[in-house]
């Protein structure tokens, strides 16, 4: 497992996160929310990766600050946290704010798939 300190000054938790799809590799800065049930990575990476996601047939509700809102789940082949992988991983396709600290979302889907470790007393995440 590989432990990383965080600051515990700032407002998120921000983790360099590695996506493999049908076609490339993408490196993504993620927050920690363990509020989201699923992760979420943007439209574009999705599409970049060589997945489809607007003929998904799964959808997900989303209750965001501008209201509620449907979007696509997909499956990647890979993402990679810390030097531990997720295999076939369901993300959920949505752009965040353009002003975020990150590209998406680290859901708690995959930080239970992950087995995480949060200690605040130390500022560190394990994985």
């Amino acid at each position: 497992m590989a432990k990383l300190k965080f600051d515990p000054s700032l407002p998120v938790i921000v983790l360099d996160v590695t996506l493999e799809g049908k076609i490339v590799k993408r490196r993504i800065k993620m927050a920690v929310d363990t509020g989201a049930t699923y992760t979420m990575i943007p439209w574009e990476i999705a599409e970049a990766l060589g997945y489809r996601p607007d003929i998904s047939v799964q959808r997900v509700t989303l209750i965001t600050a501008s209201g509620i809102e449907r979007a696509p789940l997909i499956k990647i082949d890979s993402l990679r946290v810390c030097n531990k992988e997720v295999k076939n991983g369901k993300v959920i396709c949505h752009d965040l704010p353009q002003k975020s600290y990150v590209d998406g979302l680290l859901g708690l889907n995959t930080l239970k798939e992950l087995k995480v470790k949060i200690d605040f007393g130390e500022a560190t995440i394990e994985a």
